[in-house]
């Protein structure tokens, strides 16, 4: 982190320190991870998440995707503006109500990775969104 004598040099240069997404929370900074054309926004980093968070979520990204291949992950993404195109789908496992909905046209919102874990009804509300995603989305 910066002393406070280089955060002034810094300010007076317009030169503005990164914040934590807990300090900023109007701040655009996410968490996520782009699989294909499935983007999902997570409470923390791709890479902060524990063995049996990041298997629980490979494991939801593959019931949707239905191909027995590798997941088809394509990389962790920190801002909206990294996505060239509009998923197909958007999973949100964040306890953070956001505006999304307007931004792409189909979210499903779940809880935190950590909650859903140990929880089969969180985890049953999450299946039963899912499946209806699979069964035909709505096209309004």
């Amino acid at each position: 982190m910066f002393d406070t004598k280089s955060s002034f040099i810094l300010s007076k240069l317009g030169i503005q320190r990164f914040q934590s997404q807990i300090n900023n929370p109007s701040s655009e900074i996410l968490f996520g991870a782009l699989w294909g054309d499935i983007l999902t926004l997570l409470d923390k980093s791709f890479n902060e998440l524990k063995e049996n968070e990041l298997k629980l979520l490979i494991k939801i990204i593959k019931s949707i995707v239905e191909d027995e291949s590798e997941y088809p992950f394509a990389k962790e993404i920190n801002n909206l503006n990294e996505i060239k195109r509009e998923p197909k789908l958007v999973i949100s496992f964040t306890n953070v109500k956001t505006n999304l909905t307007k931004e792409f046209s189909t979210l499903i919102e779940s809880k935190p990775l950590s909650v859903l874990e140990n929880s089969q009804d969180y985890k049953r509300k999450l299946w039963l969104e899912i499946k209806e995603y699979k069964n035909g989305p709505s096209t309004g």
